[in-house]
Parts: C-alpha cells; structure tokens; sequence
C-alpha cells in the first residue's frame, strides 16, 4: 500500500499502464495483481445487449463474482474501506449478435450513462477485439447492490472483460463539500509526454459552470468555451472542459480542506493525465 503524498508515483500507475501521477494526501493507491472481476462470456447474463447498461461489483467472493463471470476470489485489499475508484483494463469482445462499431463506456453505478459523444472508454470497430486501460470512479454511497462500477455499451451487442489492477481510496475524509465551494479564480496545469502541456485560467460560479476562460499550450493558446464542474459532498469533483473543440473530462479530482487546491486525473482525447488547479 501506497500513500499518494504530493508526490510522482511513477512506479505505482506506469505498472499499471499509465503515465506518471500526483495526488493528494487523502488518496491511497493499492496495486494489485491483475483481477478479473467479470467476463460477460461466462457470466449467467451474457453479453450486454447494445444500448443496455450492467452493473460490476469491483470486489467480492467466488460466489459473487462468479455470477459476473469473474475469478474465484477478489477481495478487498483494504477491508473495511470502500474504494472510490479502480485502475482496470476494459476489454470489448464481439458476440455473436455484434453488428457493428461502437462505444463502451463505464461510469459510477449511481449515475446515468454518460450523454452520447461523451465518457469513452473503449471505441471499437466491426468484429475488434480492443481494450483500455483506465481509471474509472466508482459509486461509494446509496449504490445498487449489484455493484460499484457500470458498463454501458451503444450501438451494438458486446461481450466485456474487466480486469481491476488498482484501487484508489480516500484517507482523510474531509467531507461536507458542495459544488459552490470551487466558485472563484483557478489556474490548471496539465503535463504529460503524449500530451505535452497546457495551463488554463478559469472562471467558476457557484452552480460550477465556467464563465470564461483561456488555455495555452506547448503549441498555441485557445480560449475555454464551455464548461460545467460538480462536488459531491463526500469532496469530489467530475465535470468537463471544452477547450477550443477539445473535451477535457475530469475523470477523478479531490479538493483539499481548505478549498483552494485540486487534484486528480484528466482524460483529453482518449489520454489520461495528472491534473491540479490552484485558486488564485
């Protein structure tokens, strides 16, 4: 076990398949070794039918996870917490009423599926096999009993693997936030070597929508068009940025006790990348 203290955890997410990250004290990382915890192929539902969605408990015993397909035995490696995001390789396979291309996407179980054209985790074509390596936030309160993490599959019929190879929990729950606690001023920063870099000023109102806002880059500068932010009350931001035609989406984000701090993870353009934002 790993405490993320505001520092580069390289050797923790690039064994995991991502790019080196940052967090905050009140994140802990597991790894663990890769687990299957459902494989629609020997699962007693089958494959998600296209435009359907399927709940995925992200831990569990043989007889939990063998009704999702899953291995013997997951368990939770910090029992007694409840984790608030998995790192997870997601795998669509075709079935034998697949038709065509389309979009798997996952997503917390307490919320409704991501819009169309937005929360990508895996795009596939005709008859491909393709995965992704993600980090996918999970409900941690008032969830369905069938499970933390939902897959949502459009277009088309597809059999769906997931295998968890970390999980994030939160250590110091700072709790009784409200989206109107990032209303202000912020600057981002983003780096990373697929993506270079870019840093962002932005306006925010108290219901989380960006007013204003301009970026630049490692190549140009482009002004924010749009955007809308949330915060639970547990203290955890989701939302997305239009820069230019550019979706960012914040995928996983804490805000510090004193509410001038963000940390987390952003997804620009099917890439992920360490995110944090200062109140200024």
């Amino acid at each position: 076990m790993k405490k993320l203290s505001a520092v580069l955890v390289t050797t923790i997410l690039a064994t995991s398949g991502f790019s080196p990250a940052q967090a905050q004290d009140d994140l802990i990382y597991v790894a663990v070794e890769p687990c299957r915890v459902a494989d629609t192929r020997k699962s007693s539902e089958g494959v998600i039918k296209a435009g359907t969605f399927r709940n995925i408990q992200v831990t569990g015993t043989t007889v939990t996870l063998a009704v999702q397909g899953g291995q013997a035995n997951c368990p939770n490696p910090k029992a007694g917490r409840t984790p608030v995001a998995v790192a997870a390789y997601i795998l669509a396979i075709p079935n034998d009423s697949s038709i065509g291309k389309g979009v798997l996407s996952a997503y917390p179980s307490n919320q409704p599926p991501p819009p169309v054209g937005s929360g990508s985790t895996v795009n596939f074509a005709k008859d491909q096999t393709i995965g992704n390596t993600t980090i996918a936030t999970l409900c941690t309160s008032n969830c369905p009993p069938d499970g933390e993490l939902a897959v949502t599959v459009r277009n088309s019929d597809e059999d769906v693997v997931v295998d968890v190879q970390g999980y994030f929990y939160s250590i110091n729950d700072i709790g009784n936030c409200s989206t109107a606690d990032i209303a202000g001023n912020w600057q981002t920063f983003v780096a990373d070597p697929a993506l270079g870099w870019s840093s962002c000023s932005i306006e925010v109102d108290e219901a989380g929508k960006v007013n204003k806002g301009t970026c630049i880059g490692a190549d140009a500068s482009a002004p924010v068009t749009s955007g809308q932010l949330q915060v639970d009350t547990g203290c955890d931001v989701t939302g997305e940025l239009f820069v230019a035609s550019t979706r960012n989406t914040i995928e996983l984000a804490r805000i510090s006790a004193d509410r001038n701090l963000l940390i987390g993870i952003v997804t620009i353009e099917n890439s992920s990348a360490t995110f944090n934002a200062v109140r200024y």
